[in-house]
């Protein structure tokens, strides 16, 4: 709401005033303070809700493959370095979500540095 930026002139410590406001203009901004409240709270629920859903999300070495965009040898470069560790069930080899996207995102540095070819 644009009429209640003037709140953040409160914390300047030099900023020096007052404030007079009905009852009904303190009403309609508890209100907006509690909206505002609630939806910070909802988009913070949906974004831990999508990182749980990440987290058991489980990719194929193929799948993982394609969205990333390399190669298998890569992936098993990746996995010798520990950079992108995959989870074993038996024979077949998967990788969460959530650990494809912190690469894919740049959520993490680059497996190569300060790494010689041998």
């Amino acid at each position: 709401m644009e009429n209640y930026k003037f709140i953040s002139l409160m914390g300047d410590q030099s900023a020096s005033f007052s404030v007079q406001a009905s009852k009904e203009n303190l009403i309609a901004f508890a209100d907006y303070l509690i909206d505002r409240s609630r939806e910070r709270q909802q988009h913070r629920k949906e974004q831990e809700e999508k990182l749980e859903l990440d987290n058991r999300t489980l990719l194929t070495r193929k799948e993982t493959c394609e969205y990333l965009g390399v190669c298998e040898a890569t992936l098993w470069k990746w996995a010798k370095i520990r950079y992108l560790v995959p989870i074993k069930t038996g024979s077949k080899v998967r990788y969460r979500k959530s650990d494809i996207d912190r690469i894919k995102f740049g959520c993490n540095l680059d497996p190569y540095a300060g790494k010689s070819d041998k």
